[in-house]
């Protein structure tokens, strides 16, 4: 692998855990209000679904960055739908 592909590869994986980690505010809000009420559940789904997606496929290629950059992103992704699920105001109650 040349110098600038092996950068590029690291440059990857930082950017993965770095968008990863860019989940963890939404989560901390939620958690400090314990209130979900205004965060879409779905859209984070369909983000997660992506996300596992790219992660099959970097197993599947063996795309070390890729599959470090989605379980960073599928863990905070994760972290803001159990926290929205936890807080979530049940209708009528």
């Amino acid at each position: 692998m040349s110098p600038f592909d092996q950068a590029l590869a690291a440059l990857v994986s930082v950017v993965g855990i770095a968008t990863g980690a860019a989940y963890l505010p939404q989560a901390a809000r939620i958690w400090r209000r314990r209130s979900s009420d205004d965060v879409s559940v779905v859209t984070y789904l369909l983000f997660l679904g992506g996300q596992a997606i790219y992660l099959l496929y970097g197993v599947r290629f063996k795309q070390t960055p890729i599959v470090i950059g989605m379980a960073a992103n599928m863990i905070g992704n994760l972290a803001v739908i159990l926290a929205a699920l936890r807080f979530r105001t049940r209708a009528g109650a």
